[in-house]
């Protein structure tokens, strides 16, 4: 939204909790629930966030005041329906919504802490650069993360995961400097389909080895992954590394999709022994996949009347770096 009153407003008409967000911060809290202990970048900084944050995730931030600046979520179950002027529009399943005025994420200032925080990482995951506006200040604030990374142990990971652009020409911005950067490029369908410029049926073996393929040659990174609802899919160098910690990010976000936030070792370790996606299962037996080097990680069979659909990649991406972590 344009004003950040009417967004304040807008939040006003609906029951609300106030959480913590963005995809580092979320996955950050995601590994802190199973016992890993991280730290995250921030650009804002306020009580709220003081206080939401757990001991067992450290921060650094590059605000200098105390700034409000919140993302407001709307959450909603298969066959809600919202009317309009003209008709109505149903939705065919849970999903959410996002309507965000956030300066601070728009400049995504670094701080000076950066590379300290660096040298002591066993996996750093890199996000955020969807929010930023400016294609000149976007490479400048690369080019000084390309320059903090250097801080970055030997043997550490580096993950990059992508996100809705608020501006798409942002995406080839980054792209000119992301691949050198990071281990492994990770993304969903969504992300995916933009990249391609077509859909592709997420089901069929064929298609998603060839959506997988062409991915990797046009992101350029090492490693590429797509999670899915059901699924995720890995191309590239430590494939049986990656598609090991996509395994635990389809359980982290499965484990956030039945409990929301209240959960915990013990919920996840539950979630652990629910059956596998079925579609998930039959890619991974598929030999069109194997033959071109596609690793699969199905999901897990999980149903809930009340869902939660906020965070689910951040959930994701929080499994895939708390696997890492504890691998290397």
């Amino acid at each position: 939204m344009a004003d950040k009153r009417a967004l304040l407003a807008f939040a006003g008409r609906f029951a609300y909790e106030v959480t913590l967000g963005g995809t580092c911060v979320r996955a950050a809290l995601a590994m802190e629930r199973i016992g890993v202990a991280s730290t995250v970048h921030l650009v804002s900084i306020n009580d709220d966030v003081r206080r939401l944050l757990p001991p067992a995730v450290e921060w650094v931030c590059s605000a200098e005041t105390d700034s409000l600046d919140p993302h407001v979520i709307v959450q909603y179950p298969a066959g809600a329906a919202v009317r309009l002027v003209d008709g109505e529009v149903t939705a065919r399943r849970p999903n959410r919504v996002i309507a965000v005025n956030d300066a601070p994420n728009e400049r995504l200032r670094l701080s000076p802490e950066l590379p300290r925080v660096l040298a002591s990482a066993q996996a750093v995951l890199i996000s955020g650069f969807n929010t930023m506006k400016s294609a000149a200040e976007l490479r400048a604030r690369l080019a000084e993360l390309e320059a903090a990374l250097a801080a970055v142990p030997p043997g550490a990971v580096v993950v990059y995961e992508d996100a809705g652009f608020h501006d798409d020409a942002m995406r080839e911005v980054v792209l000119e400097v992301i691949p050198r950067l990071v281990d492994l490029h990770s993304l969903n369908e969504d992300e995916a389909r933009q990249y391609l410029g077509r859909a592709v049926d997420l089901e069929d073996a064929a298609q998603v080895t060839a959506m997988m393929v062409e991915l990797h040659r046009r992101l350029g990174a090492p490693a590429v992954m797509v999670h899915t609802s059901r699924y995720a899919a890995v191309i590239g160098e430590r494939a049986e590394l990656f598609r090991d910690a996509a395994a635990a990010g389809c359980l982290m976000a499965s484990t956030r999709f039945l409990h929301g936030d209240r959960y915990g070792a013990a919920e996840y370790a539950a979630v652990g022994r629910a059956p596998r996606d079925e579609a998930g299962a039959r890619l991974a037996a598929a030999p069109e996949p194997a033959e071109a080097g596609v690793m699969i990680a199905p999901g897990f069979a999980v149903s809930t009347a009340s869902p939660t659909t906020i965070g689910l990649g951040d959930a994701f991406i929080g499994g895939v770096v708390a696997h890492l972590a504890r691998a290397l």
